[in-house]
């Protein structure tokens, strides 16, 4: 992670912010992975006009998960040389790894600007989920996320939601063991959606990561304006909305976002997101002894679903500083099927990674005190 070089300026982009032909300069390098196609493409034709340099080093980057342009030995040294002085491939770096006897991994990266993001790999059979952050932090203060316990943070550019698949690719060592994007990390990703959908450009083109849209899910709290701007661009991939109580009350008391979007602005927004046939909205519902589990909520839940092609997903809470705690597993057992008995699809997840603080923001809480040179 190399933070400027001295060069001349031969092209302009808006991350730069200065352009200043054959004049001496020291500029921050490039976050590759900022580029848009159409960027990369200027920044080539500086360098090569020969029009299919871009999807020489586009599956480079990201089919291969290459981090070093010297390595792109089809391409002439000097092209990348050249690159090598203007972008970086590697633009955060692994600060603490953790893992648990079932494969799960968790990262903890630090950025130029020395801001911490997490994500997580989660193995399934024969292949593996990526849960991505895209901010550095959390201004929802949902009560049961250890992220939103300590405010802060800023949005994550493009760049840095991209470099998270990428370094996962780079560490099982094949783009297609990383089957599924899951946006559930830290963050609120409806909140960042420029960058979000900069993003989402690559991950689903065959000219970037060549993702299926039915294999990326983006998880809100219920933030509107970003449901309805996913809900007007039409894209076909799955939206998970964090729903965790069945009253405004209780939500309002959980999950401050409700204050703004109450439950029924909430459902009305999920309603217009378009949905092709035999898809659903997932609604994620963490369980919390003593808060959202009773007979009741099962009730109003089965009220609030009907007619929406929904299923749902029990979280078992994860003990954090808040003190709030996971019903027991008979309890939650219980819930499930008297979901199931009341007609509504629902899964109830087995908790991964508490060993080694996978919920998001954990590992991250934990380094808060570190010092990374």
């Amino acid at each position: 992670m190399r933070d400027c070089v001295e060069r001349e300026c031969v092209t302009t982009f808006a991350h730069t912010h200065v352009c200043c032909k054959h004049v001496r300069i020291f500029i921050p390098m490039l976050n590759f992975f900022d580029l848009t196609f159409d960027e990369l493409e200027r920044l080539l034709a500086d360098l090569d006009p020969r029009p299919f340099r871009a999807a020489q080093l586009l599956r480079w980057v990201y089919t291969l998960g290459d981090d070093d342009f010297i390595h792109m030995t089809d391409m002439p040294l000097t092209l990348r040389e050249s690159l090598d002085g203007l972008c970086e491939l590697t633009p955060m770096r692994e600060i603490d790894r953790t893992e648990t006897e079932d494969g799960t991994v968790k990262f903890l990266h630090i950025l130029a600007d020395g801001e911490m993001i997490e994500s997580v790999l989660i193995p399934e059979e024969g292949h593996n989920t990526l849960c991505i952050s895209t901010q550095s932090g959390c201004a929802m203060a949902c009560a049961f996320c250890e992220t939103g316990q300590k405010p802060g943070g800023r949005d994550l550019s493009a760049g840095e939601i991209l470099a998270q698949i990428v370094y996962a690719i780079r560490y099982t060592g094949d783009r297609l063991k990383v089957r599924n994007l899951v946006f559930m990390g830290m963050g609120e990703p409806l909140v960042n959606t420029g960058s979000l959908l900069q993003a989402l450009e690559v991950i689903l083109s065959d000219r970037g990561l060549d993702f299926s849209p039915r294999r990326v899910t983006v998880s809100t709290c219920g933030w509107v304006p970003g449901i309805l701007r996913m809900a007007a661009e039409g894209l076909d991939i799955n939206l998970a909305v964090s729903l965790n109580a069945t009253d405004d009350l209780t939500r309002s008391r959980i999950m401050p976002v409700n204050r703004k979007y109450p439950i029924g602005v909430l459902m009305d927004a999920v309603s217009r997101f378009p949905l092709r046939s035999r898809k659903r909205i997932t609604f994620e519902y963490v369980l919390i002894e003593g808060v959202n589990d009773t007979p009741e909520d099962v009730g109003r839940l089965k009220v609030l679903l009907k007619g929406v092609p929904a299923k749902v997903n029990l979280i078992p809470c994860n003990e954090n500083s808040s003190g709030l705690k996971a019903p027991s597993e008979d309890k939650a057992r219980a819930f499930q099927e008297r979901l199931l008995a009341s007609g509504v699809m629902v899964t109830l997840r087995k908790s991964r990674g508490k060993e080694i603080s996978a919920a998001c923001g954990q590992l991250k809480a934990r380094a808060a005190g570190a010092c990374y040179d």
